[in-house]
């Protein structure tokens, strides 16, 4: 097994990984500590420099008051507004994608799945100025629709990678049986593949 697990190895290791492990896990956690204590600061003390010292004051209550208070929800709304349908619609549409390559046996095949992985080596510099014309010529400039669809697009070929390559291995056998049983496709891939995809 690879690593070798740590109550295998020589009793000097085993000291040594219990004595620097504390310490790799406090480096590890030392930047959300340093964010959590530059969040209870007052803006004074970064008017004055203070940026390591101990705080002048401690005002946690105020400054995450004025966080939600302020423009915070609405950014968190906004997050959701983008992320849950691009998520939905990634995954239906790497779904369909993943079982029509992964069952379906046709010319091109290959082809169609080797262009959704390449997809995503493009850098997202290349294709910006496309993009915006695009969105532009569309009327989704500066829109939560734009934007949605321009997730979807760029997430798809990736998720349709994992997904495609799940379908494929699952037992062939259970979409014969459907078949055989004279199930239509749309139904073998709603009632038979789609349960077997949750985890």
């Amino acid at each position: 097994m690879f690593p070798k697990p740590i109550e295998k190895s020589h009793r000097a290791w085993q000291i040594g990984y219990q004595a620097l492990l504390p310490i790799a896990m406090l480096l590890w956690l030392a930047p959300l500590l340093a964010v959590a204590l530059f969040s209870i600061r007052p803006d004074s003390d970064f008017s004055i420099g203070n940026y390591w010292g101990w705080p002048t004051s401690f005002e946690m209550i105020e400054n995450y008051m004025m966080v939600f208070t302020s423009s915070m929800p609405r950014y968190i709304m906004n997050s959701f507004f983008i992320t849950i349908p691009t998520v939905i619609g990634a995954v239906a549409l790497s779904c369909m994608t993943g079982f029509a390559l992964g069952v379906y046996k046709f010319r091109g095949n290959l082809l169609i799945f080797f262009m959704f992985i390449a997809g995503n080596f493009v850098p997202f510099q290349i294709l910006m100025v496309p993009v915006r014309d695009l969105t532009l010529d569309m009327g989704l400039y500066n829109t939560k629709t734009g934007l949605v669809l321009f997730h979807i697009a760029f997430q798809t070929g990736f998720c349709t990678l994992f997904m495609r390559n799940f379908i494929k291995a699952l037992p062939y056998e259970l979409i014969e049986a459907a078949r055989v049983e004279g199930i239509a496709e749309w139904r073998i891939f709603w009632f038979v593949v789609l349960p077997l995809m949750k985890p």
